[in-house]
């Protein structure tokens, strides 16, 4: 048999068209977007979407209007026609040169594939003939033909649709007296209509709300003038819907008035090396703190470039919304403002002044609120409460790409470094909010250091329990009555009394039952499955020796094997390690032990954040011998030694990273007592939340939960009758804490 070479080509069928519009495109909202914004790149400044009822699946028609610049035959049969063109590409800005074009991969025009079975467009350009296409997309998926040999009907003619009293001038001019634009004597000459016949889908109230919200947030809303945002292109979008029971929804897309006024605000930007200026307001006109520092807490990671940001917040509670319900936001009552709230809510990402899909809609939690919320819910924000702008640009922005389908931004290191440090300057705003919510304490007679619960505030759910209003009214009616004036003021002692022990059991007890429970299945299960891996192992090492003597290099391999399994096994059993101080089963007898010992033992469960984080960690002092449960000690230990380890982590490379654990027996009021000192040299804890750090669920780091102050507090406090306490200033120039151990100290 003769040999030969020859060149062969790929050649798509006619179905392809049905993945490009119908699959690519993931719901029918999304594709009316893309025609609106293949209108933004041709330089329009209004678009009109008109349905035509009936809107039913295969009935009815959609038409997608526009006055840009149009598109002559040349153009319609040497780009439009041409899938995954490179034009906007070669051409990233719009023909008028104001605009950066939103579409790039040449496939956003198949979206008309998603919206109905045919598709006509006429379109014209200034001092060109009207083209006119019709598309039935059923042609593209009927049989087995290729795709160029599936016609599309076109032709060409002298301009009947626009032109002066045309049939775009008379749908223009019915909307002219609302929108006057400099191009408005020159619409009627120039532009595209696309028509969408026979509907994919019918289109309820639900859908066209649905598709308002999502336009009215393609762009944003004014932005605040310190943010030096450019201008945004003039640019409007018209529903018009006949009588029926959608005409109320006819009208301009526009931005809510809720989005006007927010309780709490972010505003500010972040340069590409990650120093930032924020301004958080909280009500008033003044901000509450100004923010001047690096967000960047990950040097390895390429910059996702700069960016700005306007975060809007509120607060759902009755109380909060009442001023609202007062302001032309068009709600009728709490539940309509709360509503209102709730549709606007997620953060959206701008691009060059234009909305990237699906930033921003409904469920689209793509920073993770929800979650944090869940892991924090007295300080942290949900998704459905935040309404945030992020500005970016393509060419400023190099590293936040597009995914194929349009929808999205590709995993990349960049979009990961964006994400991190918005969160860094949200936890800013939720610190703000955190103070101004943060209930009033429950004065506790010779309260002293601060600690976690016990001599902190108490749980939101007892400031209920006041005699405050009864004082009030006893006051005004019985102004000279001493002996009800003293009966009120023992009754508060008691109800406070009665209020603080219960919060003391009921913080040790929630920690128990909930959280310790589901470490002990863990503890229970895991490690049996590990008692498990271990003894396979030590079978796996006795099959690698006769294994040696038949062939060498499987032996090597088997060691090489057993050897990582080995270390993976080893690690496992150090987690459980760390989490087993959060176990809800019964603490062991104290025992005397030393505690430099017990310290380099729970320090050693850390040993590979440490070792990662490049921390030099140094146990000194006196090595006092104390009467403890090791458990106690490992907790306290470890949640000190994790959060230095943390916030060591932020600081720029090349700086030191050191932390210093001492011990130290001395004496207070003429007993001994042991001092545990855990000092590091990071950045410290910044004087405006010293007070707030040891409250249950406060954190300023982006992802956290708030407990580790609080229980390592807890233990010092009802285990050894001690205190921990912020020492300032310390051995190391950052954070120092202190516990002190009263009780089984000898």
């Amino acid at each position: 048999m003769n040999s030969e070479s020859a060149e062969a080509y790929l050649r798509p069928r006619a179905r392809l068209m049905s993945t490009l519009g119908e699959e690519l495109i993931s719901n029918e909202r999304v594709a009316l977007t893309e025609l609106v914004k293949n209108a933004y790149d041709a330089d329009a400044s209004l678009v009109l979407i008109r349905f035509s009822p009936p809107l039913e699946e295969g009935a009815g028609s959609i038409e997608v209007w526009d006055d840009g610049h149009g598109m002559s035959p040349d153009t319609v049969r040497g780009t439009w026609m041409e899938i995954a063109t490179s034009h906007r590409h070669r051409h990233p800005h719009s023909e008028s040169g104001g605009r950066r074009v939103l579409g790039a991969k040449g496939i956003g025009r198949f979206a008309a594939a998603r919206l109905a079975h045919v598709t006509a467009i006429t379109t014209r350009r200034v001092g060109e003939p009207e083209v006119t296409l019709r598309i039935d997309w059923g042609n593209f998926t009927e049989g087995d033909a290729y795709l160029d040999e599936v016609p599309i009907s076109w032709s060409t003619a002298a301009p009947s649709v626009f032109r002066e009293d045309g049939e775009a001038e008379q749908h223009f001019s019915e909307i002219a007296r609302e929108f006057t634009t400099a191009s408005t004597d020159a619409r009627s000459d120039h532009g595209t209509v696309v028509r969408l016949e026979g509907l994919r889908m019918e289109w309820g109230q639900e859908a066209v709300e649905s598709l308002k919200r999502s336009l009215s947030r393609l762009l944003p809303p004014p932005p605040p003038a310190e943010l030096s945002v450019p201008d945004q292109p003039e640019f409007a979008i018209y529903i018009e819907i006949p009588d029926g029971p959608l005409r109320h929804l006819a009208g301009f897309v526009a931005a809510s008035e809720a989005l006007a006024h927010p309780r709490y605000r972010l505003i500010g930007s972040v340069d590409t090396a990650g120093n930032a200026h924020l301004a958080v307001y909280a009500g008033g006109d003044e901000p509450v703190e100004v923010v001047e520092e690096n967000l960047r807490k990950d040097s390895d990671r390429p910059s996702c470039g700069p960016l700005k940001l306007d975060f809007r917040v509120w607060d759902l509670e009755k109380s909060a919304l009442q001023p609202l319900f007062h302001l032309d936001t068009g709600a009728r009552n709490l539940t309509e403002v709360r509503k209102l709230i709730k549709d606007n809510s997620g953060v959206t990402l701008y691009r060059d002044g234009f909305r990237v899909q699906p930033f921003g809609e409904p469920g689209f939690d793509w920073l993770g609120f929800d979650q944090r919320r869940v892991n924090n819910p007295t300080m942290r924000l949900s998704n459905n409460q935040v309404a945030g702008f992020v500005y970016i640009s393509a060419d400023d922005n190099p590293g936040l790409q597009d995914r194929s389908h349009r929808e999205g931004l590709i995993d990349s290191p960049e979009y990961e470094e964006l994400k991190t440090v918005i969160l860094q300057a949200i936890t800013r705003l939720e610190i703000q909010r955190y103070k101004l919510r943060r209930p009033e304490p429950i004065v506790q007679p010779g309260a002293g250091l601060l600690t976690g619960p016990p001599g902190g505030r108490g749980h939101g759910v007892f400031q209920s329990f006041s005699l405050e209003p009864l004082r009030q009214v006893a006051a005004e009616r019985y102004p000279n009555d001493v002996v009800l004036g003293r009966a009120i003021e023992e009754a508060t002692e008691t109800i406070n009394e009665g209020v603080r022990k219960v919060q003391e059991i009921i913080a040790q007890f929630s920690r128990l039952a909930t959280l310790g429970t589901l470490v002990d299945v863990v503890l229970h299960d895991g490690r049996t499955a590990l008692a498990r891996m271990a003894f396979d192992l030590r079978q796996l090492g006795k099959i690698t020796k006769k294994v040696e003597e038949l062939d060498a290099e499987l032996s090597a391999a088997l060691v090489d094997l057993r050897t990582d399994f080995t270390a993976q096994e080893r690690a496992i059993d150090r987690l459980f390690t760390r989490i087993e101080p959060l176990s809800g089963r019964q603490r062991g007898r104290p025992r005397e032990l030393s505690l430099h010992q017990s310290i380099s033992e729970a320090v050693s469960v850390l040993e590979s954040e440490i070792t990662r984080h490049r921390v030099d960690v140094t146990v000194g002092g006196e090595d006092v011998t104390v009467t403890a449960e090791p458990g106690d000690i490992r907790t306290l230990v470890l949640n000190l030694v994790s959060n230095a380890v943390y916030w060591l982590s932020t600081t720029p490379d090349g700086t030191e990273r050191a932390v210093l654990i001492e011990t130290e027996r001395t004496r207070e009021g003429g007993a001994d007592v042991v001092d545990i000192t855990v000092s590091d040299s990071g950045p410290g804890v910044r004087e405006e939340i010293r007070e707030l750090i040891f409250d249950t669920y406060f954190s300023d780091k982006p992802d956290g939960i708030g407990l580790g102050l609080s229980i390592a507090g807890s233990v010092v406090k009802d285990f050894y009758d001690g205190d921990l306490w912020l020492v300032s200033p310390g051995p190391l120039v950052g954070a120092s804490f202190r516990a002190r151990l009263r009780r089984r100290v000898g």
